[in-house]
């Protein structure tokens, strides 16, 4: 049954689906620090490949450390495809998201299928058009986080447990919750549970080929991450530690109990989300069909960091319920679809709001883009990347002029450094309350700009989002005029 299910074919409407991810990834290139490690990572693979005492993570493991599986999986094509077209590392970058959208869109395609199959060809297709106009499913379908990994696996085993494909199933979540991101458990564990409950499988016929089905997993990846750890390693075992043990993704903020529904919902599904509520209500196919995704909310609430794409993995599940809901309204004559091409085109309003707020969220990747205008890559130059441009868009995708072979520019991210040191860097990515600290030593050049918040007008365009001053470049006074720049 698993291969009826997973079959590599893309219908058009999937294909725009795809392109809407690749034009946010066009618009908005660059990466935030939660999605580091990986980028990092896929960036490693591609351009140091066997010297791996030169990745990013042996200088800068992070608080908790990240399996390589999901990078190696985006990396490898990737990196074929930037040797056999000597594409530039900012091209390649994009390559690599675009895949890892391409991986997305599959897995939706395939949970569409057996979408069809339980709930009619009307529900995916309306399904399909409703994800479309919501943004953060579509914008994060390109982001190297160990979430949208995670929801590649949950998407894919949603759909063999619709089609009752126990072993596939198996083997997928598995995959999900041991490698990626052990929350899952909470979301595929209770489809496991509903279907013992209702009699449809005993839970003892699982038991023997979930435990073989998980040590293969757990030999064949963690063997992968502990060559590339350079130590013995379960990663996500660690991180489960590390956030749900020691409660320590508290330090990152936190927010009220009930916060994924009254906030990341609501902004994540937008006007679909009461027509979901209406589904689960009203027909008792989406209850149980959504029930396992409310455990979710509901257990994942009780840790006290949250944020949204901790809660991406239920939204194609609640946007089924919507779809349902949404296709019994087309059906009821002309004023009825005026009214729901009127909210889907709400949705795309929002959406645009959306984009033009994360448009503003990287400056750190146009700021170190912008260094490369004041020395050549044949110049000795060092570069000091400061915490805020480090965490919001720079990465080593953005270093034009580093080489394995080639170490005549430095980019330092190091935070220990105190002023003294950083004085002596040719060129600095500083905030602008750090500035003052390097005015006998650098001159200004350069200013960038990031989002500050979203403002209401009662005149034309009535939104607009404010920006406001994050990132100087700083230009030290001895630094020689720029020679030359080369392509990497």
């Amino acid at each position: 049954m698993g291969c009826d299910v997973l079959k590599f074919k893309l219908k058009y409407d999937e294909l725009v689906m795809l392109g809407i991810m690749c034009f946010y990834a066009a618009v908005c290139p660059y990466n935030k620090v939660e999605e580091s490690f990986n980028t990092q990572a896929i960036h490693d693979i591609v351009y140091k490949t066997k010297y791996i005492y030169y990745y990013d993570h042996i200088n800068f493991p992070g608080v908790v450390p990240r399996t390589f599986v999901g990078a190696l999986s985006v990396a490898v094509p990737a990196g074929l495809i930037s040797y056999t077209t000597s594409c530039t590392k900012y091209l390649t970058y994009q390559v690599a998201r675009f895949i890892l959208a391409l991986y997305v869109t599959w897995s939706f395609s395939t949970f569409r299928r057996s979408v069809k199959k339980l709930f009619g060809n009307e529900t995916g297709n309306f399904l399909v058009v409703i994800t479309c106009t919501q943004f953060h499913f579509m914008f994060y379908a390109s982001r190297t986080l160990p979430n949208i990994f995670g929801m590649c696996c949950a998407l894919v085993s949603t759909a063999f447990w619709l089609n009752r494909d126990w072993d596939d199933f198996l083997w997928s979540s598995g995959l999900g919750v041991l490698i990626f991101r052990f929350e899952l458990a909470m979301l595929l564990g209770p489809m496991i549970l509903l279907d013992v409950y209702y009699k449809k499988k005993n839970f003892k016929e699982l038991i023997n080929p979930g435990l073989q089905i998980a040590a293969a997993l757990l030999i064949s990846c963690c063997s992968i991450d502990t060559y590339l750890w350079r130590y013995t390693i379960w990663p996500e075992l660690k991180v489960l530690y590390y956030n749900t043990w020691l409660n320590k993704s508290s330090n990152w903020g936190t927010q009220p109990l009930l916060w994924y529904f009254y906030s990341a919902l609501p902004r994540t599904m937008l006007l679909s989300l009461p027509l979901a509520a209406v589904g689960i209500l009203t027909e008792r196919r989406l209850y149980n069909f959504c029930l396992p995704s409310l455990l979710f909310i509901c257990l994942y609430s009780l840790l006290p960091h949250k944020e949204v794409r901790f809660v991406l993995y239920v939204v194609p599940m609640f946007n089924v319920a919507s779809a349902y809901v949404l296709k019994s309204v087309w059906e009821k004559g002309q004023l009825a679809r005026l009214v729901v091409i009127g909210g889907l085109l709400a949705n795309l309003c929002a959406c645009s709001v959306f984009l033009s707020a994360s448009y503003h969220n990287y400056p750190g990747g146009d700021a170190l883009g912008a260094v490369h205008q004041y020395a050549g890559c044949d110049q000795n130059t060092t570069v000091y990347i400061g915490n805020y441009a480090a965490q919001n868009g720079a990465s080593r995708f953005g270093e034009q002029c580093d080489t394995i072979f080639d170490r005549r520019w430095n980019y330092i991210k190091t935070e220990s450094l105190n002023v003294e040191q950083i004085r002596a860097f040719d060129l600095l990515l500083v905030e602008p309350k750090d500035a003052p600290h390097y005015k006998l030593t650098h001159v200004l050049v350069e200013k960038f700009y990031g989002f500050s918040r979203i403002k209401l007008s009662v005149k034309p365009p009535f939104i607009m989002v404010e920006k406001r001053e994050v990132i100087f470049l700083l230009k030290s006074k001895s630094l020689k005029k720029k020679i030359e720049i080369r392509n990497y």
